[in-house]
């Protein structure tokens, strides 16, 4: 049997998926963890905990599948995007990775700003330099770290670790690359004058090669650790955006995403480097030749429900939440949420925004707050919905995917709230799926994206279609949720002052 894995490195699990070449999967297998905090505004992980969790997923995917290890003829990556992984050497972690919710750097981001100005950085790189980004985190541990920081001998991103601990080679793709913000998207290459700007190595930075270039095959110690074989090639694979976006067949121009994980993101294929003149979106290299994404990001989308349902109401099943949610009107009786747990980027780019329940009174109970989450991550992704679209880039496609995608009533809201038509793939784990046709079309089974997406990639049958009278509401409460944050905004730094005195640091 030849067979495909896709293995997927999240920020609170990593998955393994092992699929045959017509997509019909042989086995699922995935572990759940959360990330470290250290201190407030501090995010990290183990990389050699992450390793230890994919080898385990992907043993038990093999046995489950009653598959051998020659019967895997290729596997690719999708991995959580712009986290610093550091090594020595020896390619051993000279630190926890720093991952993408970290705001440790945000005065360093200030102080680059302040010395070498918008305009410069944004034209370099063609985006915002923003917390949590390899860059920024590099920078903040030069000036933090220094010892560690003279110990490096690579940077890479998360799922490159993995990538390294299975075949033994250090290297990127161009879809994770430029989510360092250390990468030129235009020239598709490394930022030598920012990183020259910065006083950072670039012999640091690895080579970047496509998502399907084979990198070689298991190491014979890896080999042992999952049940792999020493045969089974290696692909290079790219950012989980990028490989999610490939396995709901975003592969064509003006098919947008709306995904709602930990995070949450809308995005678009693009035909060329398009950039928001105000940064406030982001534009990364796409797994595909000659294509890009144009992305906005919300930093706390499910990562916001599931603070609500676990730790506030302590409710563990999404079914409950979606049944409590839905005995509440459009509106939540006039409830506004804020998801700004862990600051926000688009359209902020504000570290130290704060998540805001506006409008409370006494009729309100945990129904009305359960929706108000659900519509304020959807007002969340609407903000970057808008920015995209005003740069010029039509709609002509909207697909769900994430987790918020398995409940019926945030799929309707989003519909409502982006007044889209918005459907969802019946692929359950779709940055694996992506994983796994890059894999495929490394090892020669599908001749390129569109190919394969087309082979492997199906629908669900229903539709989701806005409801003329809660679009109506929406976009008047939507404007209210802008106006939210701009009268909060400077009371935020005062309130992080203060979180930062009484917690000692």
């Amino acid at each position: 049997m030849t067979s495909l894995l896709g293995i997927d490195l999240g920020t609170s699990s990593v998955r393994a998926l092992l699929v045959d070449p017509d997509g019909t999967v042989l086995a699922l297998n995935g572990l759940d963890y959360t990330p470290d905090i250290p201190r407030p505004g501090f995010a990290e992980q183990d990389p050699d905990f992450w390793a230890a969790m994919a080898f385990t997923t992907i043993s038990r995917s093999l046995a489950d599948a009653r598959v051998t290890g020659d019967g895997v003829r290729a596997l690719s990556f999708s991995g959580q995007m712009h986290g610093l992984v550091c090594v020595d050497k020896a390619g051993k972690p000279l630190r926890p990775a720093i991952i993408w919710q970290d705001q440790r750097s945000k005065h360093v981001i200030r102080d680059m700003y302040d010395r070498l100005g918008r305009d410069v950085i944004g034209g370099a790189v063609q985006n915002t330099v923003a917390t949590g980004f390899l860059l920024a985190s590099l920078v903040w541990l030069k000036e933090n770290e220094p010892e560690t920081y003279g110990k490096i001998y690579r940077v890479m991103l998360p799922k490159d670790y993995l990538k390294f601990r299975l075949s033994g080679v250090i290297a990127t793709d161009f879809s994770d690359a430029a989510g360092t913000t250390a990468f030129d998207n235009v020239n598709r290459q490394w930022s030598r004058p920012l990183l020259d700007a910065l006083g950072l190595d670039p012999e640091m930075f690895p080579e970047i090669l496509p998502s399907t270039a084979v990198l070689g095959t298991v190491t014979p110690e890896a080999a042992a650790a999952t049940g792999l074989s020493t045969s089974t090639l290696v692909v290079n694979g790219g950012a989980d955006q990028c490989m999610q976006a490939v396995g709901n067949g975003i592969v064509q121009e003006g098919v947008f995403s709306s995904n709602i994980g930990t995070g949450g993101q809308m995005s678009a294929c693009s035909a060329s480097p398009l950039y928001d003149p105000e940064f406030r979106t982001s534009t990364f290299a796409h797994a595909l030749p000659e294509r890009w994404t144009v992305m906005g990001a919300a930093l706390s989308a499910g990562a916001s429900m599931k603070w609500l349902a676990e730790r506030v109401l302590h409710l563990d099943s999404f079914r409950d939440v979606d049944a409590l949610a839905g005995a509440v009107p459009a509106g939540s009786g006039g409830l506004l949420f804020l998801p700004y747990l862990a600051g926000e980027r688009t359209p902020h780019f504000d570290p130290e925004a704060r998540g805001v329940f506006l409008g409370l009174t006494l009729g309100h109970d945990r129904r009305n707050l359960l929706r108000a989450v659900m519509e304020g991550v959807a007002f969340a992704l609407r903000d970057s919905l808008d920015i995209i679209l005003g740069m010029g880039v039509r709609c002509t496609r909207l697909i769900a995917s994430g987790g918020g995608a398995n409940s019926p009533l945030w799929l309707q809201i989003q519909a409502d709230v982006f007044n889209q038509p918005i459907e969802k793939s019946l692929n359950r784990e779709q940055a694996c799926l992506g994983a796994a046709i890059t894999a495929g079309i490394g090892a020669g089974i599908y001749p390129g994206y569109p190919e394969a997406a087309d082979r492997l990639v199906r629908f669900d049958e229903c539709l989701y279609t806005p409801d003329p009278e809660n679009v109506r509401l929406y976009n008047e409460l939507h404007q209210m949720y802008k106006e939210t944050y701009i009268v909060n905004k400077q009371l935020f730094p005062a309130l992080a002052r203060v979180d930062e005195t009484t917690s000692g640091n």
